[in-house]
Formats: structure tokens, C-alpha cells, sequence
């Protein structure tokens, strides 16, 4: 007896495991009608940030842990409009760098695992590099990708933990195979109420390999969030999502050059465009009480001139948009595929020129 219900545990378990990886259509997902100018995948949550495996058809999106709910990688088709869990699941590799991360060699608790900002680069005709922030254990986790067959193939290699009273936000890679990444606050030193307040509260750390990671002096801002960068790191954008402010720091002279630009909505994730010449900022725009951001009001994506820091308006959703907390726009294919920070379900729509 004992013996059966432990293979019918078993049994129970595969199937779950493979209801998990299967590819998840949005038509199949109740109430996913087209609405507002866009259509939805439905079924990823939380997705606060996408990126594109290059020469491919595949977008990896984040996945926030939203209450009891622990969070994912999601692997969506763009062009079939399906999707499924990247990890946890059966399919992850693991293959612990030891001399690059000695201090980080087991992989994520899938129990805490959220995935926040991400970032990814091409290291070979199908390798890439995936960077994720997990606040599961305030790190910068380090995956491989190769995407020479069906789909692509995570493997998990290792980790750069943060300084402690950290919480981070965006990441991008550096040449060397070190990291850019923005502190968004300080827990002890008042969290989101201090963004509220418009005080700074973190600004761009930066990890090479081998050192320490160490904040940029100059960059402190008020929520420090989205984070894109050119001339190998030497020039930084970056969204300060309390101060409702694009910045531009440039590393090239001998003093750190900072430019500002306003938005009107809460700046959030920066992508850059297709053929990148210029960037995508996506945010949201709600009513506040001065000590928490309150009652999502809808959301807007601008682009941004990187040489002038003009903004021309690209998209605009109202308070009535199913979609609410966007937080990230990416072209793909003369698509604008929108991710946001909480929810289940991300967005397309046809890019507008």
C-alpha cells in the first residue's frame, strides 16, 4: 500500500512537473481578450523585464515572487504567442564556476527565487550570457544560454551576492564579464518611503571580475531604476523612477558628466531600440499619498534620443487598461512587446512609428 500512493505521488509529481514546462497558449487563458490596442499572453507573472535571445524568436521575462508565490524565468515564443517556465524546473543545468563566483556556488532556492531586473549578451553564434537580479538572496545570478536547439537552454553558473542593505533594481553586462546594476534603496534607511520623499537613495554599483562590488560615485538618485549603458560602460543611462528623471552620466572625462531630462510618469526599465539608436522607457503614472506610490493610473512609453535626451511620447494606457504596472518595452520583429511588475500576463501590440 505504502508502496503504491508513493508511486502515484511520484506519478502526480512528473505530471505537474510537465503541466509546468509545457508551452502555454494565450488562447487557452480565460479572459485574455485584446484590449486597449493590445493583445496578451497570458499566464507569465509578474514579468517586470524582458529581453530578447538574439537571432532568435525567443524573449526571456522575468518573474517578481508575488506574495506566497515564488518567482520565475519565463521563456515566451514571440512568434507563436506561447509560453512556459525557463526555471525553476526539470529542464536547468547546473554548472558551478567556482574559481569565477568562489562565493557563490549552489543555485537559487527556488522557494525564495524572484527575478527582478535582467539583462543579456551574446558571447558566441548561440551563446549568451543572462545576468538576473534575485531577491531570493540579493544577487546578481549568472546563466548561460544556448539557443542552437528547439528552444533555448539555461544553465545555471553562479552568483555575485550584494553588499549587505542593498535592494536592487536594473543590471547590464560589462565587457569583461563584470556588471552594471542600480540600487534602488537602502531597506534600513526607509525603503520606498525615502523615494517617496524624493531623497537619494542608491545609484549604479559596479562589479568586474575578481573584485568587489563598489557604488559609482556621483550617481546617487532618488529610486535609482532602469539602467542602459554605451562605450562599454562609460556612458550610463539611467531611470530615477521617484525624481521622474532620465540621466545621462558620462565616465569619458575627467569628472563624471550628468545630464537631466523630465518625464511625466514614473520611469522604469530602459530598453534600446532594434536597431539601437535610440532607447525605450517604459513607467507607470498613478495618484500617490507622498509616502507609497497608491493607485496605478495607467502607464507610458517614450523614446529617448541618447545624444540629445529628447523625448518624443511612443504609447499611452489609461487607468482602464487591463494592463497596469508596466514597467519595460522592447521592439521585436515591428512588435512593442510590455512586461509589468505585477500581474499575469504581458502585452503586444504593433510598434508605432
Amino acid at each position: 500500500m505504502k508502496f503504491t500512493a508513493v508511486r502515484v505521488a511520484l506519478l502526480a509529481l512528473v505530471v505537474a512537473s510537465v503541466a509546468l514546462a509545457a508551452p502555454t497558449r494565450a488562447a487557452e487563458a480565460a479572459g485574455c481578450e485584446a484590449a486597449g490596442g493590445l493583445k496578451f499572453v497570458c499566464g507569465p507573472s509578474a514579468a517586470e523585464d524582458i529581453v530578447r535571445v538574439e537571432g532568435t524568436r525567443w524573449l526571456i521575462a522575468s518573474g517578481l515572487a508575488e506574495g506566497k508565490v515564488a518567482g520565475r524565468l519565463h521563456l515566451i515564443d514571440s512568434v507563436n504567442k506561447t509560453w512556459e517556465t525557463a526555471f525553476p524546473g526539470p529542464g536547468l543545468r547546473i554548472a558551478a564556476n567556482r574559481q569565477r563566483f568562489p562565493q557563490c556556488t549552489t543555485p537559487p532556492d527556488e522557494a525564495v527565487f524572484s527575478a527582478h531586473g535582467i539583462a543579456i549578451h551574446r558571447t558566441g553564434h548561440t551563446q549568451h550570457s543572462l545576468l538576473v537580479i534575485n531577491h531570493g538572496r540579493e544577487a546578481i545570478e549568472y546563466f548561460t544560454v544556448e539557443s542552437r536547439g528547439a528552444k533555448p537552454q539555461l544553465t545555471w553558473v553562479g552568483c555575485v551576492p550584494m553588499p549587505p542593505d542593498v535592494s536592487l533594481n536594473s543590471v547590464v553586462h560589462l565587457p569583461d564579464g563584470g556588471f552594471l546594476t542600480t540600487q534602488f534603496y537602502a531597506p534600513s534607511r526607509g525603503g520606498m518611503e525615502a523615494i517617496m520623499a524624493g531623497k537619494l537613495t542608491g545609484g549604479v554599483l559596479e562589479w568586474h571580475p575578481g573584485g568587489k562590488v563598489t557604488p559609482i560615485d556621483g550617481t546617487d538618485l532618488s529610486g535609482a531604476n532602469g539602467l542602459e549603458i554605451a562605450d562599454g560602460g562609460r556612458v550610463l543611462y539611467v531611470a530615477a523612477w521617484g525624481s521622474h528623471q532620465i540621466v545621462r552620466f558620462d565616465r569619458r572625462g575627467k569628472r563624471l558628466k550628468k545630464d537631466v531630462v523630465k518625464v511625466d510618469f514614473s520611469p522604469d526599465n530602459l530598453r534600446w531600440s532594434a536597431d539601437h539608436t535610440q532607447l525605450l522607457a517604459a513607467g507607470q503614472i498613478f495618484h500617490t499619498d507622498g509616502k507609497s506610490p497608491g493607485t496605478l493610473e495607467g502607464w507610458s512609453i517614450v523614446r529617448l534620443a541618447p545624444a540629445t535626451l529628447a523625448i518624443t511620447p511612443l504609447f499611452t494606457a489609461d487607468g482602464k487598461q487591463p494592463l497596469q504596472g508596466v514597467s519595460v518595452a522592447l521592439e521585436v520583429d515591428g512588435l512593442l512587446w510590455v512586461g509589468p511588475f505585477r500581474g499575469d500576463r504581458v502585452g503586444y501590440l504593433p510598434l508605432p512609428h
